[in-house]
């Protein structure tokens, strides 16, 4: 015959033993120097400086670790436009780790008072200069409703920062504007003054490593070209000026 020993019921002193253990507990994590910030650590920014990152997201030395509010940091931070995520991890006992996710400029769109930097998501991230190498003019393309850190409204937008997203960096770095004409077709300049014809945007990658090996064979042929045709899939045409 089976027999069961009834389960031992905590009594009310041991009851309170416990509750006072744990306010202890408490009261000495939340009081102990051991647990105050000494250190913020940074990852992930290139754009933006740690300081400015530390300032927005409030967390300063000196702060109990257990205080700290981490989600309301990681909701400050990711209303820089340039920051796309933030994570934040406590690291016992003194340490808090901020990871940001920034977002990328792709390219320069005019605005009415110069021009603003976008990334792939069409995101105005901050003012921008036309001489930022690296960073192709958009044009055939107006802009609407632009808010700092809102992606920006324009028709055939989308379409164009997919085009030059899917070219590769090292074409990108070489241009100077990249123009979407009235019947949809894709045109980017060099810095050397050349144009490539892109045709629609189908096959990106394809026709961006064709005009990569192109750019890199040229050498100092680039005035004689009057421009490159790499809307059909195949070889690209040259026309070179009379």
């Amino acid at each position: 015959m089976v027999t069961y020993k009834p389960k031992r019921r905590w009594n009310l002193i041991e009851s309170i033993f416990f509750i006072l253990l744990v306010l202890i507990a408490g009261f000495v994590l939340l009081r102990s120097p051991l647990f105050e910030v000494r250190r913020i650590e940074v990852r992930g920014n290139q754009y933006l400086s740690g300081d400015e990152i530390v300032a927005v997201s409030g967390i300063s030395t000196g702060t109990n670790i257990f205080k700290l509010n981490l989600h309301d940091a990681a909701v400050n931070l990711q209303l820089l436009p340039m920051v796309k995520k933030a994570r934040l991890v406590r690291n016992l006992p003194a340490m808090v780790t901020i990871d940001i996710e920034e977002r990328k400029p792709l390219g320069l769109l005019p605005a009415e008072n110069g021009f603003i930097e976008v990334d792939e998501e069409g995101v105005y991230l901050q003012k921008g200069d036309a001489a930022t190498r690296g960073l192709p003019i958009i044009t055939g393309v107006k802009g609407e409703g632009i808010s700092l850190g809102q992606p920006v409204e324009a028709d055939g937008f989308k379409e164009t920062l997919a085009v030059l997203a899917g070219l590769p960096e090292e074409v990108r770095a070489q241009l100077s504007e990249i123009h979407r004409t009235e019947q949809c077709q894709f045109r980017v300049y060099t810095l050397a003054g050349i144009q490539c014809r892109l045709g629609g945007g189908d096959n990106i990658q394809g026709k961006g490593k064709v005009l990569s090996l192109v750019l890199k064979g040229l050498h100092d042929q680039e005035e004689k070209i009057e421009y490159i045709d790499l809307s059909y899939a195949g070889k690209p045409v040259f026309k070179y000026k009379r």
